[in-house]
């Protein structure tokens, strides 16, 4: 609680339960610490994108000191994606250290402002521009686009979303998984099927 009124992330915090003298998984420390976010209502400040050579260490390692910083893959992913917050040094070294950067961003701000406007000749031409680029997966994203383009244009003209039927299909999924392969179809149709107690099939 501490760690959580004091603005850490849930790095961090684990961190500093290590260090306290925890000696269990870290995979259970995570967990107890999401049960705490929904029990207080209250989330745990996100991990900050600059970390320290200590802190990219595991956390058993018990290392001290502070070698240097460096930017982590997230932070650079949000920043492209997102538009988050970089300091002028640290967006300055990157860019400069990987010029490709330049190209990304571009890549995904037209693409961005394609969803924005809903618009399908900026999606012709952003496919167009972008078939033969010399980024190897920006090219295949491009041609895959175009090898399905009815649906890419009802993905951008329309609000419509697929979310629910992906979800049924999560849900018989995890149904299926708990039959074990022991039960038959007309099971797990019935399993799925959701009836109203009075109607009957006509």
């Amino acid at each position: 609680m501490q760690c959580l009124n004091n603005g850490l992330s849930k790095s961090k915090t684990v961190k500093a339960i290590y260090e306290q003298g925890y000696d269990g998984g870290m995979t259970n420390a995570f967990d107890y610490l999401k049960k705490i976010e929904r029990e207080y209502n209250k989330k745990f400040e996100p991990q900050p994108y600059v970390r320290t050579m200590t802190e990219a260490l595991k956390y058993r390692t018990g290392s001290i000191g502070r070698e240097c910083d460096y930017i982590t893959r997230n932070g650079v992913f949000n920043h492209l994606w997102m538009n988050t917050e970089l300091t002028t040094n640290h967006k300055g070294f990157i860019f400069e250290e990987y010029p490709i950067l330049h190209k990304i961003q571009k890549c995904i701000r037209e693409f961005r402002k394609i969803l924005e406007l809903k618009s399908i000749p900026l999606l012709y031409l952003f496919i167009e521009g972008y078939m033969n680029s010399e980024l190897t997966e920006i090219k295949s994203f491009a041609n895959g686009l175009s090898r399905d383009m009815e649906a890419v244009e009802n993905a951008v003209a329309y609000n419509y979303s697929n979310g629910f039927v992906e979800g049924t299909n999560n849900k018989l999924k995890m149904i299926k998984r708990t039959m074990y392969g022991r039960c038959n179809i007309s099971l797990l149709s019935a399993k799925m099927m959701l009836q109203k107690p009075g109607i009957t099939d006509n």
